[in-house]
C-alpha cells in the first residue's frame, strides 16, 4: 500500500508534518519501537511506530532518522500522547533526511494503525475474517479497559472457536480467554505445568531455527505455537540468530493443529501476534519508570556516591515500587547474566526481560504483576533491586524476600529447552540490606 492511502484513512488520525512529495512510497509492514537504535530489526519498507520514549533530548533525533533511513524505512509516525506536539528537532531532522513523518493523534491508538497496515498489506480476505480482525482492532484499541489480549483470545473462541492463551518465555501465563477458568466440554484449562511444557516445546523450536507456527502435542492434544514478535531487545551476534530475542519474547499457543489451516487464517493469526506484540510493548513502554530508577540508583551505587545521595534516591523510587507504603523498604539486590559457549553474552535489554519475568511472582494477578520490580542492566548483567516491606507494615505478607533456588527451579524446564546446553543462566540474590549504605555491599554479594 502507499503512504497517501494512510493519510487518506481519516480513521488512523494521522497528520503530515513532512516529506509531502514522498507520500508514493510503498509500506510493506509496521513496526512499533521505543529503542534508540532498532535498525537491526527493520528490514525496509517500514512504517515506525515510536511513542518517543528513546528522545532524552533534542540532539537524539538526529542519529535516530539517520539509522531509519539508512535501513530503507518507507516513514516514520510519532505518537503525540506521551509529549503532546512533535518536537521540532525531530520534524527537522525528517526533513534534511526525506524521510516522512506523521503525528499520531493520542487519541489513537497504535494497535489501530498496525492492524489497518497488516490487513491491507495481506490483501483481500474472506468477509467474516476481515469482520473478526475488525473486532480484533476496536478491542485491543480500547485500552486497558477493554481487557487488552484477553479479549483477543475471547473473539478468537467466539467467532473462530479456538482456544488460545498468551505465554511469557519461563511459562508464565499472561492472558487467557474467560472460559479456561473452568473447563468447556470436558477439557481442563492451561495448568502451569502444561505452560511450562508449551514454553519449553517453543524455545527449543526457535532454538533450532525452525519457522512458527511450531506443532506440539500434549497429553494427545495438539497445540500450534505462534512466536509474539516484539520490538526485539539486545544487540546482535549474527543476523538472524535465534538466541538475540527468544529469552524475552512472548508466545502465542492455540489450540489447533494449524497445519490443516487455509492461507487466510494463518495470516488472521499472524494478525493476532501483531496486535498482542503491540500490547507487549505497551507493558514494555509502562516499565519505563522503574527502570530508569532502577539505573540511576545502580549508576550511584558503582561510582560510589554519598550513602546520603542514594538514600534520596531510595526515597523517590519506593512509592513508585511500592505505592502507599507507609514506612521505608528494605532491599534485595538480584543479578543476572546469560552467556553462550561461543563467548558471547545475551545482552543487558534481553537479560533484564528475561529477569523481570523470573521476579513475577506466579501466583501473582492482575495485569502487571511486575509493578514492584526495578531492573537496569550493565553490560552483559541484569540487576534488579527488589523492595521489601518493612516488618512493621503488618498489613503486608511480602514473606522472606527472593531465594536464588526458587527463582531458578520456576522457570528450570522451559529455559533448559532454551538455553539447550549451549547457554547458561546464573542469578544470584543479596541478603536484605536496610539502608543505602549496603547497597554496594549488596551488588558485590549478588555478583
Amino acid at each position: 500500500m502507499r503512504l497517501r492511502a494512510l493519510l487518506d484513512t481519516d480513521a488512523l488520525g494521522l497528520k503530515l508534518l513532512g516529506g509531502e512529495d514522498e507520500l508514493d512510497r510503498g509500506v510493506r509492514g509496521v513496526m512499533t519501537t521505543d529503542l534508540r537504535d532498532p535498525s537491526r530489526y527493520l528490514s525496509g519498507g517500514e512504517l515506525v511506530l515510536t511513542g518517543l520514549a528513546w528522545r532524552r533530548g533534542a540532539a537524539d533525533s538526529e542519529p535516530f532518522v539517520r539509522l531509519l533511513v539508512q535501513a530503507g524505512v518507507a516513514a516514520l509516525a510519532a505518537g503525540e500522547a506521551e509529549l503532546g506536539d512533535v518536537p521540532d528537532d525531530l520534524v527537522e531532522a525528517c526533513a534534511r533526511h526525506r524521510l516522512p513523518l506523521f503525528a499520531v493523534h493520542e487519541s489513537v491508538a497504535f494497535a489501530t494503525i498496525t492492524e489497518h497496515v497488516v490487513r491491507q498489506v495481506s490483501g483481500e480476505r474472506a468477509g467474516d475474517l476481515a469482520a473478526v480482525v475488525d473486532r480484533h482492532r476496536r478491542m485491543m484499541t480500547s485500552g486497558p479497559a477493554g481487557g487488552g489480549p484477553d479479549v483477543v483470545l475471547d473473539l478468537l473462541g467466539s467467532d473462530l472457536d479456538l482456544r488460545a492463551w498468551v505465554l511469557s518465555p519461563t511459562g508464565r501465563l499472561i492472558a487467557a480467554p474467560k472460559e479456561t477458568a473452568g473447563a468447556r466440554g470436558g477439557v481442563p484449562a492451561l495448568d502451569a505445568e502444561a505452560c511450562a511444557r508449551l514454553a519449553a516445546e517453543h524455545l527449543a523450536a526457535v532454538r533450532t531455527g525452525r519457522r512458527g507456527p511450531h506443532r506440539v502435542v500434549l497429553d494427545r492434544t495438539t497445540y500450534s505455537l505462534f512466536p509474539v514478535r516484539g520490538s526485539g531487545h539486545g544487540p546482535s551476534s549474527e543476523p538472524g540468530d535465534p538466541r538475540e530475542t527468544m529469552l524475552a519474547d512472548w508466545l502465542l499457543a492455540v489450540e489447533a493443529d494449524a497445519g490443516d489451516w487455509a492461507e487466510e487464517r494463518l495470516d488472521l493469526l499472524q494478525g493476532v501476534t501483531q496486535l498482542i506484540a503491540v500490547e507487549r510493548d505497551r507493558r514494555d513502554a509502562a516499565r519505563t519508570v522503574r527502570r530508569r530508577l532502577a539505573q540511576e540508583v545502580l549508576e550511584l551505587v558503582q561510582t560510589g556516591a554519598a550513602p546520603a545521595e542514594i538514600a534520596a534516591r531510595l526515597r523517590v523510587a519506593a512509592p513508585v515500587l511500592l505505592p502507599g507504603l507507609g514506612t521505608a523498604p528494605h532491599w534485595q539486590v538480584v543479578v543476572a547474566r546469560v552467556e553462550w559457549e561461543d563467548g558471547r553474552g545475551d545482552g543487558g535489554p534481553v537479560t533484564q526481560a528475561l529477569l523481570e519475568e523470573i521476579l513475577v511472582d506466579p501466583a501473582s494477578t492482575g495485569p502487571e504483576p511486575s509493578d514492584r520490580i526495578a531492573v537496569a542492566h550493565s553490560g552483559d548483567e541484569a540487576i534488579a533491586l527488589v523492595p521489601l516491606p518493612s516488618v512493621a507494615d503488618e498489613h503486608d505478607e511480602a514473606g522472606p524476600g527472593v531465594l536464588a533456588d526458587a527463582l531458578l527451579e520456576s522457570v528450570r524446564r522451559p529455559l533448559t529447552a532454551g538455553l539447550d546446553g549451549d547457554g547458561r543462566l546464573t542469578v544470584g540474590v543479596s541478603a536484605a540490606v536496610h539502608s543505602a549504605e549496603g547497597l554496594r555491599g549488596a551488588l558485590e554479594e549478588a555478583r
